[in-house]
């Protein structure tokens, strides 16, 4: 009858032990909502189907804005469904006309000038952080919420990614860099494209557990073709492209330390395949 009992009793503390985490979690859970409550993400993008989805899918718990705009450089044809991508998956969709070419605004002026629009959106919808999203710039969910944890605890004005991975023509190789602002204070202006001066502002770098994968240089020939045309990057051009990008062997620096992805999250690459094949 003792043996009885003691096992009811073990069984009772492990059913007990379990509902005591199982609360932990919720609690946890319940504070991390909340706190979600005052982040949202900005994305301006121009024809990036390829790539929107698999971005959106890991801050589908976030509040997004995405901004379609005509493209910071080149000649506007047409749109394509990066917006109905967008839309499918939640986030608010703004096709704006910012009349760059009848204003005579320069190309990095123009990155600016869609930023800061959007920014002050958010700002009028009472949001207190931005976190600052290009359509190819990926993070697990667990980091976005590393993210957000992090910027409440720590006073600034924006944040940077101490830690990112470009993908170099596909998932199978990259190189380390630091980006640039991945969440701002909605009340401030970005000075240049996506950063601030900071001379005048506290910029913060993010632990560097947190990690961006940065999908940028990854995508066919044609593709990056399409990019050059449309992006004022000084590098990114058809030259560039036809004779160091697409002849590319491992082993060349030449561009920056390339090596070999070994530790690509299952998630991150998941959605990522799911995106370039037009999923979600």
């Amino acid at each position: 009858m003792f043996m009885i009992k003691s096992g009811k009793n073990k069984q009772i503390a492990v059913i007990i032990s379990a509902v005591s985490r199982f609360e932990d979690k919720l609690k946890k859970l319940i504070l991390l909502l909340n706190m979600c409550k005052n982040f949202c993400t900005l994305t301006v993008t121009y024809n990036d189907e390829k790539l929107i989805g698999g971005m959106l899918k890991g801050i589908e718990d976030l509040y997004n804005l995405v901004i379609i705009s005509k493209p910071w450089k080149g000649v506007h044809t047409r749109f394509d469904s990066t917006g109905d991508i967008a839309k499918r998956m939640g986030a608010n969709v703004i096709y704006k006309d910012f009349d760059w070419e009848n204003r005579n605004i320069k190309a990095v002026s123009r990155e600016t000038e869609q930023r800061n629009f959007g920014l002050e959106y958010l700002y009028n919808k009472n949001f207190e952080y931005i976190l600052i999203l290009d359509s190819d710039e990926y993070f697990t969910k667990k980091d976005i919420n590393k993210i957000i944890e992090y910027v409440l605890k720590n006073e600034a004005d924006s944040y940077i990614p101490g830690n990112a991975k470009v993908y170099w023509r596909s998932w199978k190789h990259h190189y380390q860099y630091k980006g640039g602002t991945t969440c701002i204070k909605a009340n401030i202006k970005i000075d240049r494209k996506r950063d601030l001066d900071e001379k005048t502002k506290k910029v913060m770098m993010l632990p560097n557990d947190i990690v961006l994968h940065h999908f940028s240089y990854s995508g066919t020939k044609e593709e990056m073709k399409r990019k050059a045309e449309t992006r004022p990057y000084m590098i990114l051009n058809y030259k560039w492209i036809d004779n160091y990008w697409s002849n590319w062997k491992f082993g060349d620096n030449s561009f920056q330390k390339i090596i070999e992805t070994k530790d690509i999250p299952e998630e991150i690459l998941g959605r990522y395949i799911k995106s370039i094949n037009l999923l979600y």
